[in-house]
């Protein structure tokens, strides 16, 4: 069966705030059912105690409950809950909700469109957490994703995102009075071994790379995917992905596409990007050509030479802000060539999303 896959970007008081997804129901835009996947930047601090974004995926969570009639755990299963927190510079918290259902209409010829599906990995043992187990966990859910959403050719693959869980000092005790001991016993650096692991995933799952060493895991920076990013939470012990690209067996109004950022002010990255999905763009975007992107997606690395374009930075040196400026300098990047502070940028210390000091754009853009 075909399907027609939209989505909608909606802006955030704060990180309780539902009220443009409820008028969006209300208006009969779409079924509560029909929800695939929430993306949303939450204004929190983006760390391990950031409680923003459990608020936000419990408000959201809930509201989808009450409108369903399911059980929260059902819309868990159900709905990829992306919840990234960090609002850093001039970065507007908002939620981008992808939306899916059964299309009517066959087109008189077949044209790649966008397309989305998700898959859900088992729940981690917190020793599993940035290990072999928790990268091929996640490939397998990346593959199966792809096949839900019907993207025949990897070509087609534009972005992948894992919502991935980190350690807190109830987890990694829990495995030590088992015997067993987790990657890493720094809360803070558990953030980079989940979003690294995650990262390989979804490189083995697109075969960007055709296996790995369990050694190379956040250590080989040679490695790494161009089609997608992860984000860790306190929220969840599993790994959910949400895939997104094109597929000539959907009927939606827009098309994505992707580019690899080179560095962190890799503005021509993020132009290749919206070009890419059909946009063409010199300098910043008009307003008409605004008004056709749903949204931009970056993840980026803090270089770990702390060089950017070999000069000296202070993304490492900081002690009082350390990486979180990292997402300020994203985010301002991908607004500048948009014209839009409501994007989605995400970055800090990691391996594996997009080369060393780099990472990824992609675009969702409505057909001109």
């Amino acid at each position: 069966m075909r399907s027609f896959c939209t989505g909608y970007k909606i802006s955030m008081s704060g990180p309780d705030d539902t009220s443009q997804l409820e008028a969006l129901l209300d208006r009969g835009e779409f079924l509560p059912e029909e929800i695939v996947c929430i993306i949303c930047k939450t204004e929190g601090n983006g760390r391990v105690n950031d409680y923003s974004r459990p608020l936000a995926h419990r408000c959201f969570r809930d509201l989808i409950s009450k409108r369903t009639n399911k059980p929260a755990h059902v819309v868990d299963a159900d709905v990829a809950f992306v919840m990234s927190g960090g609002c850093e510079g001039i970065i507007s918290p908002h939620a981008t909700i992808f939306v899916k259902r059964a299309s009517k209409e066959k087109p008189a010829k077949a044209q790649k469109r966008l397309s989305f599906a998700t898959a859900n990995t088992r729940v981690l043992l917190p020793e599993e957490l940035g290990t072999e187990t928790h990268v091929r966990l996640v490939a397998e859910a990346v593959r199966t994703a792809r096949s839900n959403a019907k993207i025949a050719d990897l070509a087609d693959v534009h972005y992948v995102q894992v919502k991935c869980p980190l350690l807190t000092s109830d987890r990694i005790n829990e495995a030590s009075s088992r015997g067993k001991k987790t990657v890493t016993v720094d809360t803070l650096r558990s953030m980079g071994f989940s979003n690294g692991a995650s990262a390989l995933g979804i490189a083995l799952g697109l075969d960007e790379i055709k296996d790995i060493d369990p050694s190379d895991i956040c250590t080989n920076e040679a490695i790494y995917t161009t089609r997608g990013g992860s984000s860790s939470g306190i929220e969840l012990m599993n790994c959910q992905v949400f895939l997104l690209g094109n597929s000539t067996e959907s009927d939606s109004p827009f098309v994505a596409g992707h580019h690899r950022l080179n560095d962190m002010i890799d503005a021509d990255g993020v132009r290749k990007a919206l070009e890419n999905a059909g946009l063409k763009v010199s300098g910043s975007l008009d307003e008409k050509s605004r008004s056709r992107v749903l949204n931009v997606f970056g993840k980026a690395q803090v270089p770990l030479d702390g060089l950017v374009r070999g000069c000296r930075t202070t993304l490492l040196t900081d002690s009082d802000l350390n990486t979180r400026p990292a997402r300020a300098v994203l985010g301002t990047l991908i607004a500048s060539v948009v014209g839009d502070p409501a994007i989605y940028a995400s970055a800090g210390w990691g391996y594996h999303q997009g080369p060393t000091g780099g990472g990824v754009a992609a675009a969702v853009v409505a057909v001109d």
